[in-house]
């Protein structure tokens, strides 16, 4: 009998938990009319992939393309708009929101949440029309071709192919003896991989040779573009590549380092320092996803309405960068002509008329106008001053801070021009935190990003009335930001990086069963810590672990406690993470070496400092996320309806090198599973 009730009691949980994650994602609705009120209008839901500004242009296209056929929200619409915000668990949530939800009619932006909608939507319960997508075909939908009806018959939507082929024409144009062009690109990107290809092809026919360097992700650009300089590469190209597309200001400065250009076919790169793009009008590609959805309102048949490409050619040109460059590159007449904007040698950017209207400077009719560049991403008139508040700097804090500025530049921020930060650092005193954040009330900061547990306490005990914005935290619930990731105080959000501690638990399990007694330090006076080590205590214990414990007060006595750990009779040290044991993890290296005790982590940098491995979250990724969510709140966003999230990567680091010193030897097939692998600690 007890078995049973335990399944139901879990099946119900699954049923909530479900429930409030849809609750939540309706968040976005930008309604607040009664029943009766939204039954007279047409339900539309719109998913976006994430908030910067080619998806924000496409949207607000969307909206425009609907009103201009009559189609206005609030009037004949309700629209709901979902944003997954980058996370595609959350997208595919959303997804099946819509697919379920009784919408006439789902709007997808991006390749992503094309596929999301779609594999949730496979019954055809909704109307699905899609756009933002490089190659439709490619991306794995069902549709079969361009132009044809050989498709599903509740899809339709557009395909915006990157004038890959032009843009290189361009380029040997601007400089006819280029003869060496570098890429960096995502392999695992449909979109990216289709561009690729052309871009080869082109290449082929220019005469071109075309240096690739590939990536996995963001973090990476930066040092495949400068082994594409040392390759000997005369110019950069990239195109529909969301990874360096993310990073395209490392990509930018590597050029400029180097005195050589980047050409993109994603428009707005210009602004940032590239040479000239030439790619998409993404206003207009929404503009026409909203005539289509509207067609299809006005009784259309999306059966009969055919997947096509649409392409809106947007120039953009940088005389600045020109002037920069080592070698002679110049714009021809033909481009010069073409442009939308061009960025002059003085800064100024003359702008044709029809986009000073889109982006509503007014001219006179009879003049072209010299104007300093709008600030189009930028969330607010002027720079937010942000404070990011420290209790100790270690290597995930600092990942975690490096992710935090790649974050707002990959949303197309600029640096005292949207956003002002500030940091400040309690170096590991707890003494000196309250003072730390008593000065946030005063010196003008308008928004806090509070760095590990025991900054977010004290920022909710003294901070009162500026958003919070947390990460590098292990637990917001424990700490007293709410009562769990969706229901929190209402001024604060963030991002929690709570360990892997059942996947370790499990690993030691499988790959080390001999390991049947372990060691572990915590620190008393941080709750993170305590809340850390009682978890993996916990997880342990399931599978028949025991975990020793040993307090550490202050860093003064982490040497001596590390070696009093080691001499423990335990078979190895796990340490659990805290701002102590992961400020002075060398010492308990020091410790397991003497004492040849294996030595496990959660942090790659212990990993670095002697640990055999380490199973980690991505501190660089929580950044990340936690500048998305910073600018949700610059952008107008309630910190309230943001949920919390933790970072969706766990990695596997090992040393082989580490393990052998520690009398421990590495099973190949858990070697062979490791995400990265590192040689011996100094």
């Amino acid at each position: 009998m007890k078995e049973p009730l335990q399944r139901l009691a879990f099946s119900c949980l699954l049923i909530v938990a479900v429930a409030a994650a849809l609750l939540w994602s309706d968040r976005h609705s930008r309604h607040s009319a009664q029943p009766a009120e939204a039954a007279a209008k047409i339900a539309v839901a719109i998913l976006q992939h994430s908030s910067n500004p080619i998806l924000d242009d496409t949207y607000k296209g969307v909206l425009d393309g609907l009103a201009a056929k009559g189609y206005r929200d609030g009037e004949k619409l309700a629209v709901t708009t979902l944003n997954a915000e980058g996370d595609l668990p959350t997208g595919n949530l959303m997804a099946q929101k819509i697919a379920g939800g009784g919408y006439r009619l789902g709007i997808s932006i991006s390749t992503v949440m094309l596929q999301a909608l779609a594999n949730a939507n496979r019954a055809g319960h909704v109307t699905h029309v899609f756009g933002a997508v490089t190659s439709p075909v490619a991306a794995g939908v069902g549709i079969q071709a361009l132009d044809s009806l050989d498709k599903p018959p509740y899809l339709t939507g557009i395909g915006t192919p990157q004038p890959v082929a032009a843009i290189f024409r361009a380029a040997k144009q601007a400089y006819p003896d280029l003869k060496t062009v570098g890429v960096v690109w995502n392999p695992t990107e449909v979109n990216s991989e289709v561009c690729t290809k052309l871009a080869r092809e082109v290449s082929a026919e220019l005469g071109l040779t075309l240096l690739e360097a590939p990536v996995e992700q963001t973090k990476d650009v930066r040092e495949a573009a400068a082994s594409l300089v040392a390759r000997g590469a005369q110019a950069f190209w990239t195109g529909g590549d969301a990874s360096v597309n993310n990073a395209i200001d490392s990509l930018i400065g590597v050029a400029q380092a180097a005195r050589i250009p980047v050409f993109s076919n994603i428009a707005g790169h210009a602004h940032r320092g590239g040479l000239f793009d030439l790619g998409a009008d993404y206003h207009q590609v929404g503009a026409e996803i909203g005539r289509i959805a509207a067609e299809i309102l006005d009784g259309a048949d999306p059966a009969q309405l055919p997947v096509r490409d649409f392409m809106s050619n947007r120039i953009i040109l940088n005389q600045q960068t020109r002037a920069a460059l080592r070698d002679p590159w110049q714009f021809s007449p033909p481009l010069l002509e073409q442009a939308r904007e061009i960025i002059q040698a003085d800064g100024t950017v003359q702008i044709d008329e029809a986009s000073a209207k889109r982006l509503g400077i007014t001219f006179p009719p009879e003049v072209r106008a010299l104007v300093t560049p709008p600030a189009a991403t930028a969330p607010a008139p002027h720079a937010w001053k942000i404070k990011r508040l420290l209790y100790l700097e270690s290597p995930p804090a600092e990942d975690a801070m490096a992710g935090i500025a790649d974050g707002f530049t990959a949303a197309g921020l600029v640096a005292g021009r949207d956003y002002v930060f500030s940091d400040a650092s309690a170096q590991g005193d707890m003494a000196t935190l309250p003072a730390l954040a008593d000065s946030v009330n005063s010196d003008g900061t308008e928004l806090l990003m509070p760095l590990s547990t025991p900054t977010l306490q004290i920022a909710l005990q003294k901070v009162k009335n500026i958003p919070i914005v947390f990460t590098f935290v292990a637990d917001p619930v424990l700490a007293g930001a709410g009562q769990d990731n969706e229901h929190h105080l209402p001024r604060v959000t963030g991002v929690y990086v709570q360990g892997p501690y059942g996947e370790m638990a499990d690993l030691l399990a499988h790959y080390f069963p001999k390991l049947r007694r372990i060691g572990t330090l915590f620190s008393p006076a941080e709750v993170n810590s305590v809340n850390n080590k009682d978890r993996f205590v916990q997880e342990a214990g399931k599978r028949g672990i025991e975990v020793v414990t040993v307090p550490v007060n202050s860093m003064g006595e982490l040497a001596d406690a590390a070696l009093a750990l080691a001499a423990q009779p335990i078979d190895a040290i796990v340490q659990t993470p805290d701002n102590q044991t992961i400020a002075g993890f060398v010492a308990i290296a020091q410790a397991a070496a003497r004492a040849r005790k294996p030595l496990f982590a959660f942090t790659e940098a212990a990993v670095a400092q002697g640990a055999a491995l380490g199973y980690t979250l991505d501190y660089h990724q929580a950044g990340v996320d936690a500048a998305a969510k910073a600018i949700a709140v610059m952008r107008g966003k309630a910190p309230g309806e943001i949920p919390f999230t933790r970072p969706s990567k766990i990695s596997l680091v090992v040393s082989e090198d580490n393990a052998r010193a520690l009398g421990l030897a590495l099973p190949a097939e858990l070697v062979a599973r490791a995400d990265k692998r590192l040689g011996k600690s100094p």
